[in-house]
């Protein structure tokens, strides 16, 4: 049994990295192609780093001061999250007896992860509920639609490929 969910676990990091890197070459091609902007990863970086020293919320993140270490903060603490939501993924649809194999289901968690930005990261960085308060031109509602998306979208076809199932 331990055994099981020692090699769940250690799949569910492998679908981490994979989903991840899944949404971040869509986020860059979807930015390149002008689709989306989102927000500037030192920002979030910048974020990470003041919640290490007790400051969670930003009255305008750009306006904050600059931190060394912005950006693989920011790269670092963007993996993470994406590890350890595909590990409650997968453990998760394990233990409900889904398959997260299904398209529909990687989905459907995939655009629930937007909780995250919308809730937490977005008022954090001062940009209020769902980004609504941020900089118009980074459209950040859509942008991260997108970007999770892209990430369910990772989930689905890395189980795919590594489960055939």
């Amino acid at each position: 049994m331990a055994g099981e969910m020692i090699k769940l676990i250690l799949f569910g990091v492998f679908v981490g990295v994979a989903a991840t890197m899944t949404m971040d070459v869509f986020a860059i091609v979807s930015q390149k192609v002008g689709l989306t902007v989102g927000a500037k990863g030192q920002w979030v970086g910048r974020w990470y780093l003041g919640i290490a020293q007790s400051q969670f919320v930003h009255a305008n993140i750009a306006d904050s001061p600059e931190q060394a270490g912005e950006k693989r903060a920011a790269l670092v603490g963007h993996y993470i999250i994406g590890i350890a939501l595909a590990v409650f993924y997968v453990v998760g649809a394990d233990l409900l007896g889904v398959s997260p194999g299904l398209f529909l289901v990687a989905f459907g968690y995939g655009m629930a992860t937007c909780i995250f930005p919308w809730f937490l990261v977005f008022p954090g960085l001062g940009f209020g509920l769902f980004g609504l308060k941020g900089p118009p031109e980074l459209r950040l509602f859509t942008s991260s639609l997108m970007n999770h998306f892209f990430y369910g979208f990772g989930l689905w076809w890395i189980v795919k490929a590594l489960r055939l199932g």
